[in-house]
């Protein structure tokens, strides 16, 4: 990134303000400068949505996709089944 041009010191006597170019040049620039950060930002926060989003990446595994398939219906029948399936295990390993 280029640097910006100095602009004279505020602190003389001599210092009668910025003119009206000056002012557009720095608001312009500084304009620039935060649509380059957020374009950062934005493809920095896509290439990590990617990767969690990718087959390979960390975010998803089989159980998550098998329920991102099914609907909640499916799952709330497939879940009193598992959970009647071990009640019933546990209730006869109490009984002996």
């Amino acid at each position: 990134m280029e640097k910006m041009a100095q602009l004279p010191p505020h602190d003389g006597e001599k210092w009668e303000g910025y003119t009206l170019d000056e002012l557009r040049y720095m608001r312009a620039y500084t304009a620039a400068r935060l649509e380059i950060a957020r374009e950062r930002v934005v493809h920095n926060a896509s290439n990590v949505s990617q990767a969690f989003n990718s087959p390979m990446g960390g975010g998803q595994n089989i159980f998550t996709r098998l329920l991102g398939a099914l609907s909640y219906i499916d799952v709330a029948v497939l879940t009193f089944k598992i959970g009647k399936s071990a009640f019933r295990i546990f209730k006869s390993l109490r009984g002996k």
